[in-house]
């Protein structure tokens, strides 16, 4: 046996509580994949500029990741139970704005307002269940059906998306997180434990102010240098955030009430996850991105197809999550966590493979135990986490624990995606077809789906060669990225061998 245990059980109004809670947080994931979905008809409607639809698809997410260290904290300031509740209340609010949204600045207010109520709610919600379940064995248990309620939203969203957009107007996809809403708000003064405030907790503002700018800065530089490549502007935006963090560690360590208490970094187990799931972060952050395009595009396959082709690892990805107690019972924390990491560097090196001779099937399955094993492993790595610190700080854990995924996912896409798109426009220049014009030529080298683009104007035997130019380029950029994440998967195999033996699983 590998876990060490308390004897008090939860409930039946424990269980209960958790089951209100599952419905929001699914939902709240599928907001971040059914936007993509429903910004045509929305667009259609709402006439938003080029910048107005950026904001619409990224507001939400940079306050989300800007505001989730000062919720943290705010679960203790505030009460765990009622922070929520309040977060729910604005979710269903926002959601009742968004669907019925008539300018595109509302929409964007109302966006802007559903990522700080999702940042509300995890660290509440995490926090809550620390309070509901104090045996470790039926905590992982919780912790594995909160984690695959958002794993299962984010797999949902497209299917869920496009049923409703078939039926109904673009804003029935915000429409339907209502009555998610509600449910929490009449169940949860019944089924979630009560909780005081602490009034003893100060909120230093200007805390506030570094977190969030530092934040912001960070996700826009990145953003902007995974989607335009490296530029002045988001390249300085990076460097503003990482001198802000400096400014942000210096004062959280002076201050007699920091927003994020340094304490949290002594335990050795805290310090090694935060870096082992920012770089995991990084090494697979980029793949999902090459593979859609290349089966859309090298491939040929429809969006529809690509989409159902797809929901396999997104079912590994549940399955995996609400597989992770089973294996917490029987593998202690160091080969749990290194084991599914070389799992999840040996499948990702394995999907090379199949990319080369473009077989889907077997790149999905590859995809597929790449997502149960780093399932597993990102569900049991943010629980030992979350758990190694004290219970009064589970927030401020678990906000950490997100900035840092959410950051080493930006510094994937805009690092590793990077190199796979420098290694496609290196071999693309070499094997396009001569003649071509370098204004096509140009175009076609930004991306694959420009390249595209240019092939179909040309059409005939000149658009055919710019695509057998393009497919073995884009084919080795995909694959360029599979092989780093192989390679990072086996790198923090070692250092979590090395560095958590003896760990044990606690609450």
């Amino acid at each position: 046996m590998h876990t060490a245990h308390t004897t008090e059980r939860a409930g039946p109004w424990a269980w209960a509580g958790l089951a209100a809670m599952s419905l929001p947080i699914f939902m709240l994931a599928t907001d971040m994949t059914v936007l993509f979905l429903a910004l045509p008809s929305l667009s259609a409607d709402l006439a938003p500029t080029g910048a107005q639809q950026l904001w619409i698809l990224h507001i939400g997410e940079f306050l989300s990741a800007a505001s989730v260290i000062t919720f943290g904290l705010l679960t203790n300031r505030l009460g765990r139970r009622r922070l929520l509740l309040a977060a729910v209340l604005v979710y269903g609010a926002a959601s009742l704005l968004a669907a019925f949204a008539a300018t595109a600045e509302m929409l964007i207010v109302a966006r802007a307002l559903l990522g700080i109520a999702g940042a509300a709610f995890t660290p509440a919600g995490l926090a809550l269940l620390r309070m509901m379940f104090r045996s470790t064995r039926e905590f992982s248990v919780a912790f594995a059906v909160f984690m695959a309620a958002f794993t299962g939203g984010a797999a949902a969203g497209p299917p869920l998306g496009g049923l409703l957009l078939e039926h109904f107007w673009w804003g029935s996809v915000f429409l339907v997180n209502v009555p998610a809403a509600l449910a929490l708000l009449l169940a949860g003064p019944i089924l979630l434990p009560r909780d005081r405030p602490d009034p003893s907790v100060r909120v230093d503002l200007v805390s506030v102010v570094l977190s969030i700018a530092m934040v912001m800065a960070l996700v826009h530089g990145l953003q902007e240098t995974a989607d335009s490549g490296f530029a002045p502007l988001p390249a300085l935006s990076t460097l503003t955030g990482a001198v802000l963090v400096v400014f942000f560690l210096r004062r959280q360590a002076r201050s007699a009430h920091p927003l994020v208490p340094l304490s949290l970094f002594t335990p050795k187990v805290f310090r090694v996850l935060v870096v082992v799931l920012f770089a995991a972060s990084v090494g697979m952050g980029a793949t999902d991105m090459f593979v859609t395009q290349l089966l859309q595009v090298v491939v040929g396959m429809s969006a529809l197809q690509v989409g159902l082709l797809m929901l396999g690892p997104a079912a590994g990805g549940i399955l995996g999550t609400l597989l992770t107690p089973v294996v917490q019972r029987l593998v202690s924390p160091a080969p749990a966590l290194a084991g599914t990491l070389v799992l999840m560097g040996l499948s990702a090196l394995a999907a090379v493979a199949p990319l080369g001779v473009h077989d889907p099937i077997g790149l999905v399955a590859a995809i597929t135990v790449m997502t149960v094993s780093g399932s597993v492993f990102m569900t049991t790595a943010s629980q030992l986490l979350i758990t190694s610190a004290p219970e009064e700080h589970t927030g401020s854990a678990t906000a950490v624990q997100d900035v840092f995924a959410g950051l080493g996912n930006a510094a994937g896409m805009a690092f590793i995606g990077s190199l796979g798109i420098a290694v496609y426009r290196a071999v693309l220049e070499t094997g396009a077809p001569a003649g071509l014009d370098p204004a096509d030529a140009e175009s076609a080298q930004g991306s694959v789906g420009a390249a595209a683009a240019v092939a179909e104007r040309l059409g005939g035997e000149a658009g055919q060669a710019l695509m057998e130019a393009v497919r073995p380029a884009f084919t080795l950029a995909t694959q360029t990225t599979f092989v780093a994440a192989g390679l990072t998967g086996a790198a923090l195999a070692v250092v979590v061998a090395l560095r958590l033996r003896g760990t044990e699983y606690t609450h």
